[in-house]
């Protein structure tokens, strides 16, 4: 059984809020990204942007990844929307993620939208099986900085407008692998990320490529990509109290991560871009609940 998409770009994107809150008795402002909508929202729905304007209807993207990313549930919804189909590379289904009925995994396999290709090297399959069918679209793992441009270009756009009355302004942009903080980097303001996957030697890496790239923020809790960590859940029920569900596995640390450097932004405004994610909330939320002894 399919599930319900948005009808097309439009109804997605609409110009989401910039909501004013206190944090750590610092006022900041929230671009309320994860508004877009809640299955193609956030960084994915920004960086996808321009695939969304393109007519697919028909076509084949291909894929790899996690098998309950945010990017893989963002190109489903997207594919549902324009009518094409994703063959998605994927490691191995455990036992208890095939018996999920809700979360991004199983958003994505109701669908009719994908094929599912499973291998370890799943990224080394995805290429070959491209190079054998080149009239398809390939979507790198999480999207690419190239593939961004224009949906974080229209997200800069709607920054500048909303804060010029705010003086000087510092955007907290969550990373993965580092897309989307890049590419709104990219735009000409100044960005801040953390480290929330892989290490940060690529990290540092793939940004030292580019002149413009966002600052990195160090922080004490830092953990191993998705770990479930006391301070990162007191986060995300501290922002649920105050209105807002933040994405657990990266907007929450990042939060982290600007509470213990509050000091270096002293004299400046703080905006922090909501990443979206939330549907991968469902699932990490069971994680945390199951070791619930250890906290």
């Amino acid at each position: 059984m399919d599930v319900k998409a948005p009808q097309d770009c439009m109804e997605v994107f609409k110009v989401t809020p910039l909501e004013e809150y206190l944090f750590c008795k610092r006022k900041v402002y929230v671009k309320r990204d994860d508004l877009l909508s809640y299955d193609f929202s956030g960084n994915k729905a920004r960086k996808f942007y321009s695939l969304l304007k393109q007519d697919l209807e028909g076509k084949t993207l291909v894929s790899y990844g996690g098998n309950q990313s945010n990017a893989m549930q963002s190109l489903v919804a997207l594919c549902k929307i324009k009518k094409c189909h994703l063959h998605y590379f994927t490691t191995p289904f455990s036992q208890a993620l095939l018996q999920e009925d809700e979360g991004n995994f199983a958003y994505a396999r109701k669908s009719s939208c994908i094929t599912w290709h499973i291998d370890k090297d799943c990224k080394k399959q995805a290429q070959e099986f491209y190079a054998q069918h080149p009239e398809m679209i390939f979507i790198p793992q999480g999207g690419s900085v190239e593939l961004a441009q224009e949906g974080m270009k229209l997200l800069s756009e709607e920054l500048k407008e909303q804060t010029r009355h705010l003086g000087e302004c510092v955007f907290l942009y969550s990373s993965g692998i580092g897309t989307a903080s890049l590419a709104l980097a990219m735009q000409g303001i100044e960005v801040y990320t953390a480290l929330n996957a892989g290490k940060m030697q690529d990290l540092c890496k793939f940004f030292d490529q580019y002149l413009q790239k966002p600052k990195i923020l160090q922080y004490r809790c830092f953990t191993h990509f998705a770990k479930p960590h006391r301070e990162i859940l007191d986060m995300y029920f501290w922002w649920k109290e105050h209105g807002v569900e933040f994405d657990l596995i990266y907007d929450c640390p990042l939060w982290l991560a600007l509470q213990e450097n509050l000091k270096i932004f002293e004299h400046k405004t703080i905006v922090f871009i909501h990443s979206g994610g939330l549907r991968g909330n469902i699932t990490q939320l069971k994680r945390y609940q199951n070791m619930s002894s250890k906290f």
